[in-house]
């Protein structure tokens, strides 16, 4: 008897050793250091571009008539890595997470990367931030520092982690959760006051107010398909210095002034269903265009629809989507609708030459998956000037161009393909291939910044067609 009870213990120890061995313990994501709980993370990604005849480089015409040189093939490689730390003790979190942004080819961490001195480095603090918070399930909390903010979609606030560094803002929040409501308010300092004096070595220059944004947030979740935000924001720019410009540029507004904005989004993502449309309408004066400023007038709105049909073969998945923004015709009121902080790579198509502003656009995207850790995706887009003698802004709100003559609306049609693979679950691989072909108005926005094939009429004659490529690797640790 002894010796069948000691087979069948030694029978059950053999056959639970392989599955011991096949599931072993999840590894702890969080080191005790007394009382703090501490949660490292990183995050290293590495990306190849090539674009041919760009739209938004080379070429332009300065205030002195001068014409910059033609750029037929752009490009490089940009590397990001984030090392960051999070610690909680009780109600107390602290966040802070150190990015190192450049192109191959930079190595002194000291510039600023896409900065106006034309050096591609970075090097600082991405993240970091004190904050208290409720022990809810959907916790209140109170955020002071350098974070991330995304309110709705990102339209017209968001991270835009597409870019070489993203965007984070020094900014105070306070969240308030009650029941399906939420609340929030945000108050960032966008351009530092000057001169600040002699403590920060900064006692001379044109004074300037700098540039602040105050906003605030109230959300309603219904249900997991039926969300309403309502979105409010005030920018006050004062950085226009001791400048005279009184053109009808996008910049130029935005250097000195009031800029009011008030948003409301609807949407809903449950069941293979996600949607949102969102209308906004925005107030104030541009101080410096014309003479005397002029008051602001203009608005926005954007929808899109996606249904996932997770039980047919290929899990495809369709979306569509418009967009329409008001742009300035150059007389009265400025009407050329801001943005403000927006997304970039999401909404506007992936070479990021549109942007939420002078345009209206529709576009349909088809997505497939062949394999389990493999996603087909291919887009198509038609876009056009809401006003023909508008300014033409990229997804980064720098300025293509602007003719107040120009009579064509038509900016283009565009077509993005992406190819996503995670082979491992910490790895992620893009690869991207998008083509722009220019209708008349771009091409006669183009034609007047010199971005084209010189003419012996002393004209410009722009590519038809401009060809974009990127490849992508991203390692996420945890």
């Amino acid at each position: 008897m002894g010796a069948v009870v000691v087979a069948s213990a030694a029978s059950v120890l053999v056959s639970a050793a392989p599955a011991a061995a096949q599931s072993p313990p999840p590894a702890p994501e969080t080191i005790a250091l007394g009382d703090w709980q501490l949660a490292p993370a990183l995050q290293v990604r590495t990306r190849g571009e090539y674009w041919r005849d760009p739209v938004d480089v080379g070429g332009g015409v300065d205030a002195t008539g001068s014409v910059g040189p033609r750029v037929r093939n752009a490009g490089g490689f940009l590397e990001r890595s984030r090392l960051g730390v999070a610690a909680d003790r009780g109600a107390l979190h602290v966040q802070l997470t150190l990015q190192d942004a450049r192109a191959w080819g930079v190595p002194s961490p000291s510039a600023t990367l896409g900065g106006s001195d034309g050096r591609l480095a970075s090097f600082g603090a991405y993240e970091a931030f004190l904050e208290v918070h409720s022990s809810a399930a959907r916790p209140s909390f109170v955020r002071v520092g350098r974070q991330a903010v995304v309110w709705g979609d990102g339209r017209l606030l968001g991270n835009a982690d597409w870019s070489a560094t993203a965007r984070t803002l020094d900014a105070a929040r306070a969240h308030l959760s009650l029941g399906t409501w939420d609340f929030e308010l945000l108050a960032t300092v966008l351009a530092t006051t000057r001169p600040m004096g002699s403590a920060f070595g900064d006692t001379s220059g044109f004074a300037q107010g700098g540039a602040q944004l105050y906003a605030a947030q109230v959300a309603w979740t219904l249900d997991p398909l039926l969300v309403v935000q309502g979105f409010a924001f005030a920018k006050v720019a004062r950085t226009g210095g001791g400048g005279s410009d009184p053109s009808r540029g996008f910049g130029n507004a935005l250097s000195e002034g009031e800029t009011y904005t008030g948003a409301l989004r609807v949407g809903g993502d449950s069941k293979g269903w996600r949607y949102a449309v969102e209308g906004a309408y925005q107030i104030g004066n541009a101080k410096r265009i014309g003479a005397s400023g002029a008051d602001r007038q203009a608005y926005a709105a954007a929808a899109y629809v996606q249904k996932t049909l997770e039980r047919l073969v290929l899990t495809p998945a369709v979306r569509l989507g418009a967009a329409y923004a008001s742009g300035d015709d150059g007389s009265g009121d400025y009407k050329q609708f801001d943005p403000i902080l927006p997304d970039v790579h999401a909404f506007h198509g992936a070479m990021d030459i549109f942007a939420w502003s002078n345009v209206v656009e529709g576009n349909v995207r088809l997505t497939l998956q062949p394999l389990p850790d493999t996603t087909l995706g291919v887009e198509y887009r038609y876009a056009r000037l809401q006003e023909p003698k508008g300014e033409w802004l990229n997804a980064y709100l720098v300025g293509v161009g602007r003719v107040s003559s120009n009579t064509s609306a038509e900016l283009g049609h565009e077509i993005d393909g992406v190819v996503t693979w995670t082979p491992l679950p910490p790895l992620d691989i893009v690869l991207g291939y998008s083509a722009f072909v220019a209708g008349d108005g771009a091409r006669t926005l183009l034609a007047a910044q010199a971005r084209g094939a010189p003419q012996a009429n002393g004209t410009y004659a722009p590519s038809s067609l401009t060809h974009y490529g990127y490849l992508q690797a991203t390692v996420r640790v945890p």
